[in-house]
C-alpha cells in the first residue's frame, strides 16, 4: 500500500510538472492549477472559495490527491476548506495569479501546522502561513504584556513588527515578483493583528489594574491609524483586516458611549457612520448584534432598538433574516416558564414527546449538526459533562444529520431527530446550536445558551442544586 501512494504521488507530480512546465505556444500556459495531497480527509472533497461563495468543489482521487484547473481571472485572496480531523470543518488561505501552479500538502490532525505550498505561486502562500502561525504562537503567549507600561508594550510591539517584517522582506529579497495587490495584503497581514493588539491595550491594562483612567500613551501611539483604510473591499474577508476593523469600531465606540446609550447601539451606530463599503458594513452590524446575543449570560434576548437599527440599516437579506429568526428563537422559550412540548424520533424512526422523555429531571437539551459541530468535539464534550453531573440527563437533537452523525447516535445516550412537522423546529429557525437548561418540575432556568459558553459549567452546578 505504501508503495502504491508513493507512486500516486509521482504521478501527481509528473502531471503537475507536464502541467506547469509549457512553452510559449502551449495553451496550458495561460491556465492556473491548483493541486495536493490530502493526509487523513475526513471526506473526499475540499472547497475552494472567493470570499464567502464557494466557487468550485474539488474530488480527491482514491490515494487522496486531487489537481484542478480553476478560473482565475485576476490575483487575489481565495480560500479553501475541508473537515479536519479535530475541529470540524477548517479554511485557510491561498493567493492566486494567474498562471499559478500551487501544490498543497495538508494533514487533518494538525490543520495549519502542517500545511506547505509548493510549485509556482508557492513562496507568497508560504510565507502567508509561516506569518500566520508566527502571529498565532505570539497571541497565546502575548496576555502578560499588557501589563506592562506602555513604552514597554510599544517596545515588545515593534520588536513583533520588526520580526513580521523580517520574514517578508526574506521574500522580497528571493526575487518573487511582488504585485501591488500582494503587497496590500502582505503589509497587512504584517501590521494588522499589532495594531489590533495596540488598540485593546490601554482597555486592558486598565481593567486588569483597575484603573480610573486609562493608561498614558506617547503622542505617536496611535500613529499607525494614519495608514489604515477602513473602507478596502478587496480585503474584507482576510481574518487580520476584518479582525483590526471590527476591534477598531469596538474600541471608539466605547469610547464614545453615553451612561443612557446602549452599547450594542454605540457599536451600530459608529458602523454606520465609519463603513462605507456595503458587504463590510453589513458583516459587522450582524457581527454586533450578535455578540449582544452571545455575551447574555442567563436569558435570551435582543435589544430591540439595536435590532431596530441592525434592520434599517443593513442590505443583505440573508444577514437580517438570521438576525431575524435568532430574534424568533428567543422569543419562542422564555424563562422561568414550562417548554412547549415537541414530536422528536429516535434512531430507531420511534416517535417521543419531548416533555416525555424530561418528566421528573433535570434535563440539557441540546440542538447540534455535523455540519456546524464536528461529531468528536462533541461526544468528549457531552461524556465529560455527564461523567460530572450524573444527576443531569442529556439529550441531543440533530437538527440536519448525515452519515457523520452514526458516530455520535453510537457513542453518546439519549439521541434524538426532529421530524419534519415538529414545533421544535421553531425554537431552532436560526439553526444555532442553542442548549437549553429544564429543572425536574420541566421549568426552564436558561432558554439559551451553549455547550460551549464559559458560563454552562456554573449554570449546571446551579442547575443541580434546585
Amino acid at each position: 500500500m505504501k508503495n502504491k501512494i508513493l507512486l500516486n504521488l509521482l504521478l501527481l507530480f509528473i502531471t503537475f510538472i507536464t502541467l506547469t512546465s509549457c512553452t510559449n505556444t502551449s495553451e496550458s500556459c495561460d491556465a492556473t492549477y491548483f493541486g495536493g495531497h490530502i493526509i487523513n480527509p475526513k471526506q473526499n472533497f475540499l472547497l475552494l472559495s472567493k470570499g464567502d461563495v464557494a466557487i468550485d468543489t474539488i474530488y480527491l482521487d482514491s490515494y487522496n490527491n486531487f489537481i484542478t484547473e480553476v478560473d482565475i481571472e485576476k490575483e487575489g485572496l481565495y480560500s479553501f476548506s475541508l473537515q479536519s480531523s479535530t475541529q470540524g470543518y477548517e479554511y485557510q488561505y491561498i493567493y492566486f495569479e494567474p498562471k499559478d501552479s500551487i501544490l498543497i500538502r495538508l494533514n487533518t490532525w494538525d490543520f495549519d501546522e502542517s500545511l506547505a505550498f509548493s510549485g509556482r505561486g508557492a513562496e507568497k502562500n508560504n510565507f502567508l502561513i509561516t506569518l500566520y502561525l508566527q502571529n498565532e504562537k505570539e497571541e497565546q503567549n502575548f496576555s502578560p504584556y499588557y501589563n506592562l507600561n506602555s513604552a514597554k508594550f510599544e517596545e515588545k510591539i515593534n520588536s513583533s513588527r520588526s520580526m513580521n517584517n523580517f520574514l517578508y522582506d526574506q521574500l522580497k529579497e528571493s526575487g518573487v515578483e511582488i504585485t501591488p495587490q500582494f503587497n496590500q495584503l502582505a503589509q497587512i497581514a504584517v501590521n494588522y493583528p499589532l495594531n489590533k493588539k495596540k488598540e485593546f491595550y490601554p482597555f486592558i491594562h486598565k481593567n486588569r489594574f483597575q484603573l480610573n483612567d486609562y493608561p498614558t500613551v506617547s503622542d505617536t501611539y496611535f500613529d499607525f491609524r494614519k495608514n489604515v483604510d477602513l473602507n478596502q473591499e478587496e480585503f474584507i474577508n482576510f481574518a487580520p483586516y476584518y479582525g483590526y476593523v471590527s476591534s477598531y469600531i469596538n474600541v471608539i465606540s466605547y469610547k464614545n458611549k453615553s451612561k443612557k446609550t446602549n452599547q450594542t447601539v454605540e457599536i451600530l451606530n459608529t458602523i454606520i457612520d465609519k463603513i462605507k463599503v456595503e458587504p463590510l458594513k453589513n458583516m459587522l452590524l450582524k457581527q454586533a448584534i450578535y455578540n449582544d446575543f452571545r455575551e447574555a449570560k442567563m436569558t435570551c434576548a435582543i435589544n430591540k432598538e439595536a435590532l431596530e437599527i441592525f434592520n434599517d440599516n443593513c442590505s443583505n437579506k440573508h444577514f437580517i433574516k438570521q438576525i431575524n429568526d435568532l430574534a424568533s428563537d428567543c422569543e419562542e422559550i422564555t424563562q422561568n416558564t414550562n417548554i412547549d412540548d415537541f414530536e422528536v424520533v429516535n434512531r430507531d424512526s420511534i416517535s417521543q414527546n419531548i416533555n416525555t422523555i424530561i418528566k421528573n429531571k433535570k434535563a440539557v437539551i441540546y440542538f447540534w449538526s455535523p455540519t456546524i459541530i464536528s461529531p468528536n468535539m462533541l461526544i468528549k464534550k457531552v461524556k465529560y459533562l455527564e461523567s460530572k453531573y450524573p444527576e443531569l440527563k442529556f439529550i441531543g437533537i440533530n437538527m440536519a444529520p448525515n452519515e457523520l452523525s452514526n458516530k455520535v447516535d453510537r457513542q453518546l445516550r439519549n439521541q434524538y431527530y426532529l421530524t419534519k412537522t415538529s414545533k421544535g423546529r421553531d425554537l431552532v429557525k436560526s439553526f444555532e446550536p442553542r442548549t437549553i437548561l429544564i429543572d425536574n418540575n420541566g421549568i426552564v432556568t436558561n432558554s439559551f445558551t451553549y455547550l460551549t459558553s464559559p458560563q454552562l459549567e456554573r449554570q449546571l452546578t446551579i442547575l443541580t442544586e434546585k
